[in-house]
């Protein structure tokens, strides 16, 4: 068993790996949202559409991390884990890989992500309870 301040710790950055993967998401929401308003018809809603499903993700990256993933949460560590990484992957796998994004760049948010996933996993195995 770890000591108790290692894992609170850990915890709590995983926290805040994902809170800043999430505030990090809103900055990009806004940006389509934005691309979106210089578009008309069906293109302005699809791009209107990836904005509000990024902002959705975003913030419920950032509320799960806030809120359970600072305490140590089992729920909150498989809600992230889950719904975070499954955005990562799609965004690696449609964007990053065909290389409409520098490698370095599009890899910056997984690599948050995997931190967040990294510390969280450090807390919840580090408090004993089953995962």
């Amino acid at each position: 068993m770890s000591p108790p301040n290692v894992v609170i710790l850990a915890a709590r950055m995983g926290a805040l790996c994902y809170i800043v993967w999430g505030a990090f998401h809103v900055r990009v929401a806004h940006d389509i949202y934005v691309m979106g308003a210089a578009q008309t018809g069906t293109s302005q809603g699809r791009l209107y559409q990836l904005a509000a499903y990024i902002l959705t993700i975003a913030l419920f990256a950032v509320i799960v991390g806030a809120f359970g993933n600072w305490r140590n949460s089992a729920r909150a560590y498989w809600l992230n884990l889950s719904v975070v990484g499954w955005a990562d992957g799609i965004w690696v796998i449609v964007v990053v890989m065909p290389g409409y994004v520098p490698l370095f760049r599009g890899l910056i948010p997984p690599a948050i992500f995997i931190l967040g996933a990294l510390l969280t996993t450090i807390a919840r195995r580090g408090a004993r309870i089953p995962i």
